[in-house]
């Protein structure tokens, strides 16, 4: 069984937790603005997603999948989702995106990461955790808008820990120079932190 997780920039993300596998990852256009960001995910039974408040009280909540509509084949959610964002002749579209490749391989144990333009806020991680889910889950202040490596905002720089960060995704290259990554500049909703980082903004 399949089902259609929907994300709406600013507002709230749903990711998929227990029992669900993400396939696709798509955007919703509208005028060339991003609205919406729709996830195509296989289930089980006992699958669960988890909802994340992007608002100014962040919340993270833990729901059933069995409440989301279920399809038997993933061709059936695609024609779902192109009849969700079919509205006459407005110039709306839906843009399938690279899913960021995962960590190569988990390391075990907690990473700590400080905010330095937060107070130097310091706080504690899984390792292999993405920057920007920790900065909202634990209130970091990394600004961020649509948190899928469109707008760029999340931009920051790693000032220490910069070897406990992933490899460069191609999303961070639109909006970032190679000297800027020398430098250690990232965009946070991209990186995943292996091991201690001190990042500012």
């Amino acid at each position: 069984m399949y089902a259609i997780l929907t994300s709406k920039p600013g507002q709230f993300r749903s990711e998929p937790a227990q029992g669900l596998k993400e396939l696709e990852s798509w955007d919703y256009l509208l005028g060339g603005r991003l609205l919406a960001r729709f996830v195509i995910a296989e289930r089980q039974d006992s699958a669960r997603v988890r909802i994340i408040d992007e608002g100014d009280a962040a919340a993270v909540n833990s729901v059933p999948a069995k409440f989301l509509p279920a399809f038997k084949a993933i061709e059936e959610a695609r024609r779902e989702l192109e009849h969700l964002t079919r509205f006459g002749n407005l110039d709306a579209k839906l843009v399938r995106h690279e899913l960021a490749p995962a960590p190569a391989a988990p390391i075990l144990g907690d990473v700590h990461i400080t905010f330095v333009n937060n107070s130097e806020k310091r706080v504690v991680a899984a390792a292999n955790s993405n920057l920007l889910r920790v900065s909202l889950r634990e209130k970091g202040g990394i600004p961020f808008k649509c948190g899928g490596g469109v707008c760029g905002t999340c931009k920051c720089r790693i000032e220490a820990g910069l070897e406990h960060t992933d490899a460069v995704k191609p999303k961070e290259r639109k909006h970032l120079t190679e000297e800027q990554l020398a430098q250690g500049w990232r965009m946070a909703c991209q990186t995943f932190v292996s091991g201690d980082v001190r990042v500012a903004w």
